[in-house]
């Protein structure tokens, strides 16, 4: 009797042991994994969609753990494998490549060539139907078969390629009759901002609520016995919105201009913001308000474009060379150049709201909820994210996090976003799906260099304590983001 209490006692023990967090929907069978998305699903880089980069999506990330194949473009629908809307190198749009590291600026341009989709005549949806520019509404309305409109959305133009007219993510991925679904989805539904300035852009949390659970809704019971995983949304800010100082700099120099803004006389310390904006209201004599911009401020990458023509400059600076040939000093920038920390407040309140949003309606439907915004938390923080030897940071070009437009993120970060699913499958569904590693990437650079284009610098290569840059380049790197122009660089204006 004692041997058979005991025996029970183990028993018991290893149940409460093997029993997952809660009893995660459905199972973790992947034979039929389908994935829904938006840009950071589809493996978006420097502002590119292509093939050197999608195999490193964070869908493709976990498919290949689970030991699944990534479809080639010589694989046909009765394959099994996890099919991506494979594009061509550069891209769509053009990757940046970074030419060259030296001060005072990065040299950063797009690569040559056309990049074409390769797998349109797949004939099935594919496996990965993240679409870059999605929002959650857009999961539910976007077809591809939409007509060609000039003034359309990011997701309307590549929805076109990805979705083919086959049905919206939500069907197309329910069409493929899944074992197993993942999603993340809710970036572009307020990260729109960084690139538009306007806080009312965000979509609201009735919105979001009433849109995320119709998706999940539709899922769940088109594939009522389909596992799951969904994840949150970070709230850091990205290179983007960091490269620019909200001041006047000396493009001889790199050095803040510091001066009396009323008179132009030079101070040598205690100068003031020098870009000023449009505030929503107007005078009491129906003039608009201007102010200087704080010096908490953001000033997005893309606002650079006008601070180069004047914008911003106060009208002293007409009789000041070499500013008084630019052509519009002594115009204000408009609040949707800028981001103010009231507004970014607001972006990461709203953030909060939909992350209690995701996580209240994941577990009404025992779906597991990957930490994406504890990952970004790690990476933000002092010390990084460490991964051996190497420690991540947001810093651009040298993080190893964000890629070339400073918003998406790097094969590296898109491998340690699939991770960060892996551990919420394994949590909620008691497997042991292994980590991906690193060490692929040690043999794929274009991540943060060459790509094999004629003229690009191939032969940096990884560092184990630089993230993917020399020694000297890491030098370089510090100098050179003093600066607040990069030469050369087109980052594109494409949402998450």
């Amino acid at each position: 009797m004692k041997r058979h209490l005991q025996s029970a006692a183990a028993f018991l023990l290893a149940a409460v042991v093997a029993v997952p967090v809660f009893a995660a929907r459905g199972s973790a069978d992947f034979t039929r994994f389908v994935a829904l998305g938006d840009s950071y699903g589809a493996g978006f880089e420097s502002s590119s969609l292509n093939e050197r980069h999608q195999e490193f999506s964070w869908p493709a990330i976990i498919a290949k753990q689970v030991g699944l194949r990534l479809c080639t473009p010589a694989d046909n629908a009765a394959a099994h494998c996890f099919a991506q809307p494979l594009v061509s190198f550069p891209g769509i749009a053009n990757e940046l490549i970074l030419q060259s590291i030296a001060p005072p600026s990065p040299v950063i341009t797009a690569a040559p060539g056309q990049g074409q989709p390769l797998m349109l005549t797949f004939a099935r949806p594919y496996n990965n139907l993240s679409v870059p520019g999605a929002t959650v509404g857009a999961l539910l309305t976007v077809k591809g078969n939409e007509a060609p409109n000039p003034g359309e959305p990011t997701v309307v133009s590549f929805g076109r390629f990805i979705l083919r007219g086959l049905g919206t993510e939500v069907e197309a991925a329910v069409a493929q009759h899944p074992t197993f679904i993942a999603m993340w989805i809710g970036g572009n539904d307020y990260l729109s901002v960084m690139f538009s300035g306007d806080p009312s852009s965000l979509t609201s949390v009735t919105d979001f609520r009433a849109r995320y659970e119709t998706v999940l809704n539709a899922l769940t019971t088109g594939a009522p016995s389909a596992g799951m995983v969904v994840g949150n949304l970070p709230s850091g800010v990205p290179p983007y919105l960091r490269l620019v100082p909200p001041f006047l700099v000396n493009p001889a120099t790199g050095q803040p201009v510091l001066v009396d803004p009323n008179t132009g006389i030079p101070v040598a310390t205690g100068g003031v913001p020098l870009f000023f904006r449009v505030r929503t209201g107007t005078t009491d004599d129906n003039r608009p308000i201007i102010e200087p911009v704080a010096p908490t401020t953001l000033i997005p990458l893309g606002t650079r474009t006008k601070l180069a023509q004047g914008y911003g400059l106060p009208e002293i600076f007409k009789a000041i060379p070499p500013f008084n040939q630019l052509p519009h000093v002594g115009e204000p920038l408009l609040t949707t150049d800028v981001i103010t920390q009231e507004e970014l407040q607001t972006v990461i309140t709203r953030v909060g709201q939909y992350n209690a949003i995701i996580t209240e309606l994941a577990n009404a439907r025992q779906i597991p909820v990957a930490d994406v915004s504890g990952l970004f938390n790690r990476v933000y923080s002092s010390t990084g994210e460490h991964l051996g030897p190497i420690t991540v940071t947001p810093a651009p070009v040298s993080g190893g996090f964000f890629n070339l437009d400073f918003f998406h993120l790097t094969d590296l970060g898109y491998l340690m976003m699939g991770n960060e699913f892996i551990k919420a499958i394994n949590q909620g569904y008691s497997t042991e799906i292994p980590l991906a590693s690193i060490t692929d990437l040690y043999s794929n650079n274009g991540a943060f260099f060459g790509d094999g284009v004629p003229g690009a610098t191939d032969n940096l290569t990884f560092h184990g304590s630089d993230n993917g840059i020399t020694d000297e380049a890491v030098q370089q790197n510090n100098t050179m983001w003093a600066h607040p122009t990069v030469r050369k660089i087109r980052p594109r204006a494409v949402t998450h």
